[in-house]
């Protein structure tokens, strides 16, 4: 079913703000058109219109009606996105297939965008981590996807690993699940400190590819019996 918040309609105005190439001082549709077009309530819009106003956006001169207020390369939106699954290890290793692909290109952000300085504090701060505690191994990898200077990519970590983090534990997956990949994680480390961005990639491949090695090692029934 269609959300009809005024969060959803703020995000709408928006694109439609883009797609129509609007500039500032261009009119928007009326509260009453905007309420036709989107097919909410009038209250709706008004909320989503007041919060437009708020960030800036749009400016609304009564009784003249609502006008752009911001250029278009100012103009953000929030995307989200909703994925059905069962907790099945197949799920589990797409997921983790995915999170790797990121990383990889988050790590290598990370060494290109920060100083050496930078890169020592990082390194010096991850170690000090006890990664067998999968809320301290999250915030391990977290850390690559904050310094990567990349907005895109954060957005994709907080949905992954929000998803992640709700199937990563028991009954799904056994708290021991990740321990292989731990010796890695130094020499991950490392190679970051020396700016290796082969081999740093290549070890969050071999992390994922471990994690990925003992999930099929187990029975297709065991992340889901286990703890019945």
């Amino acid at each position: 079913m269609r959300k009809t918040s005024s969060e959803w309609l703020k995000n709408e105005i928006i694109k439609y703000i883009v797609r129509m190439g609007l500039r500032p001082r261009d009119k928007l549709p009326s509260e009453r058109e905007l309420a036709q077009m989107f097919r909410v309530s009038r209250t709706t819009v008004r909320e989503a219109i007041k919060r437009l106003e708020e960030r800036g956006v749009v400016k609304v001169e009564a009784p003249k009606g609502i006008f752009v207020a911001s250029d278009l390369h100012e103009l953000s939106f929030t995307v989200s996105f909703s994925i059905k699954f069962t907790p099945s290890r197949d799920f589990i290793i797409d997921l983790l297939r995915a999170r790797g692909a990121m990383e990889e290109l988050a790590v290598e952000l990370t060494i290109q965008n920060c100083s050496k300085e930078e890169l020592t504090n990082l390194v010096k701060n991850l170690a000090k981590l006890n990664l067998e505690d999968p809320d301290q191994d999250m915030a391990f990898h977290r850390k690559f996807f904050e310094l990567s200077g990349s907005t895109m990519l954060m957005s994709f970590f907080e949905a992954f690993f929000d998803l992640l983090s709700a199937i990563w534990y028991p009954p799904f997956v056994e708290r021991t699940y990740g321990r292989e990949g731990l010796p890695y994680h130094k020499e991950l480390l490392n190679a970051i400190l020396v700016r290796d961005v082969h081999k740093a990639r290549s070890l969050v491949r071999k992390i994922i590819e471990t994690d990925i090695k003992v999930l099929l090692s187990s029975s297709p029934e065991k992340l889901s019996q286990d703890h019945q």
